[in-house]
């Protein structure tokens, strides 16, 4: 097992609990670029009076991410009753707004996880395709650049993957926050490193032991890497170029 890897498969199991519920349900890290990443489903969360399993290894994916690139993150790491991809108001959501307004956040990526059966690796929701409605119309190019020698098209928005109610967090950080966002399902083939004994599956007995191979995980946490690095530079770039617009029109 590589060492990153090993580092995802760490944070899963000592940091995440998948059914112990607490009040501090959800955790953030500092970064330093403009770029917040999201799991607002690392662990078991209550919709309409029902407990859904938890999206494994997605909590641990984005804390990972943010070390290797700079990103802060925001991910729920125990039980909860709010489940913020679904309500209107959480407290999650709360947090996520004042790290927008604080740390000066551009671009939210939230990560979820779907079955081993779907027909795709990845699927990036924007709400929209056309640029006037998408939540993402700014940095769809540089995703498409980076993920298409990943995911045979389509890439964005298939059906039912969009993030386009408005109670996702991918919906409220575009129009409550302000900022550009998108929405990534990852299929279980790319991130369960190694499923854990109180995983929902698990403890159903349906699928008690299941592993990713080592090598998807690692292609698919470079794609999310490098997709995360890009963005961010494209976020500098276009602020220098209006700071040269700027300085120019000042100039005469």
């Amino acid at each position: 097992m590589t060492k990153l890897i090993e580092e995802i498969r760490q944070i899963e199991f000592e940091k995440i609990e998948y059914n112990q519920e607490s009040e501090d349900y959800f955790e953030t890290q500092q970064g330093n670029i403009p770029i917040l990443i999201s799991a607002p489903h690392g662990a078991r969360h209550l919709r309409k009076g029902k407990w859904k399993e938890e999206d494994e290894y997605t909590a641990s994916i984005a804390i990972r991410l943010g070390e290797a690139t700079g990103a802060h993150v925001i991910y729920v790491k125990n039980k909860t009753h709010e489940d913020a991809n679904y309500i209107k108001r959480a407290r999650y959501k709360d947090n996520i707004r004042g790290i927008v307004q604080n740390d000066g956040i551009k671009f939210l990526l939230d990560i979820h996880g779907v079955n081993k059966n779907r027909p795709f690796k990845i699927c990036v929701g924007t709400r929209y395709n056309n640029n006037n409605e998408s939540s993402c119309p700014t940095y769809k190019d540089t995703i498409e650049e980076v993920l298409r020698d990943f995911q045979d098209p389509p890439i964005f928005n298939r059906r039912n993957f969009k993030a386009k109610k408005k109670e996702t967090v991918t919906s409220f950080a575009q129009r409550e926050c302000g900022i550009e966002s998108a929405q990534v399902e990852i299929n279980a083939r790319y991130r369960i490193v190694e499923r854990k004994p109180d995983s929902s599956k698990a403890m159903s007995g349906k699928e008690p032991v299941f592993k990713a191979e080592e090598k998807d995980v690692l292609d698919l946490f470079n794609h999310l890497k490098e997709m995360i690095l890009r963005v961010s530079e494209k976020i500098k770039s276009d602020r220098r170029k209006v700071a040269v617009t700027q300085l120019e029109s000042v100039i005469g």
